[in-house]
């Protein structure tokens, strides 16, 4: 569980501007053959509506999360894990005709949850699948509720901020699941826990 104390901790290690670098996850990850669990803490800046631009909101987020080391297809990866999801939500779910679409990231050649935007390679991002997380919103460095901040957000945001529903609807393949998957840039995270290492900025 996510205390105070330990997202305002976050916060403060995310303001210095040092990072995690894509050489340090792929030393911690070295050992792990496939997949393996961890912890990742990650502060992100939350996008405004244009009215509002001059308030600064982040999200704390602590997550339990899979990251990969030695795999080579990521559309196998991540269309598994989908499959065996959408199965447990309902076994009649048809999905023998599914098929990621192409990622806008590509995988490192040494580290599979080290990923490099194809547009700009030199933003480099974690790669995981997320099983659950939580986490807490500031405006300005003060707490604040979903509610709060949903009134500064596009009204699309607001609804995605307040959904409190984890499944998925695929709409090409009609299908539901439960997968989060998420490529986060390594600036943003402030620790990863995993493979009994913890890095931290």
């Amino acid at each position: 569980m996510l205390t105070l104390a330990t997202a305002q901790a976050a916060l403060a290690a995310h303001a210095t501007a040092n990072a995690i670098t894509a050489p340090q996850v792929m030393q911690q990850l070295q050992t792990v053959r496939g997949v393996t669990f961890a912890n990742v803490t990650q502060v992100t800046k939350v996008a405004t509506a244009a009215a509002h631009k001059a308030v600064n909101i982040q999200k704390v987020s602590v997550a339990n999360v899979q990251l990969f080391n030695t795999v080579n297809d990521y559309s196998a990866v991540y269309a598994a894990a989908v499959k065996r999801s959408a199965a447990k939500l309902d076994a009649t779910q048809d999905t023998s005709n599914y098929k990621p679409k192409e990622a806008w990231f590509a995988h490192d050649a040494q580290c599979f949850s080290i990923v490099y935007k194809k547009s700009d390679p030199a933003k480099t991002y974690l790669y995981a699948i997320y099983n659950n997380a939580d986490s807490m919103l500031f405006i300005d460095n003060v707490q604040a509720t979903k509610q709060q901040v949903a009134q500064y957000l596009t009204d699309s945001a607001a609804r995605d901020l307040l959904d409190t529903s984890n499944v998925v609807t695929n709409v090409e393949h009609g299908f539901m699941h439960t997968v989060q998957l998420r490529a986060v840039e390594l600036c943003n995270i402030v620790a990863i826990k995993a493979a009994k290492q913890v890095l931290t900025v």
